[in-house]
């Protein structure tokens, strides 16, 4: 579970640089940032649960 929460952290410091790059690029931040914020916070949630649900009982990883 530790290797799939440092993927997910390193997908969002990528998307936050990228939004990151075009605020400086642009001086504002697109309207659909929140709208992609949360969205990945549900997909982060959903792999964690199907992490939590499919790992065997046993395993001390």
């Amino acid at each position: 579970m530790g290797g799939t929460l440092r993927m997910m952290l390193a997908i969002a410091v990528l998307i936050a640089a990228g939004y990151g790059i075009y605020f400086l690029w642009a001086g504002h931040l697109p309207d659909h940032t929140l709208k992609v914020a949360i969205s990945y916070g549900v997909l982060t949630l959903i792999v964690f649960v199907i992490t939590l649900i499919t790992k065997p009982a046993g395993e001390k990883h």
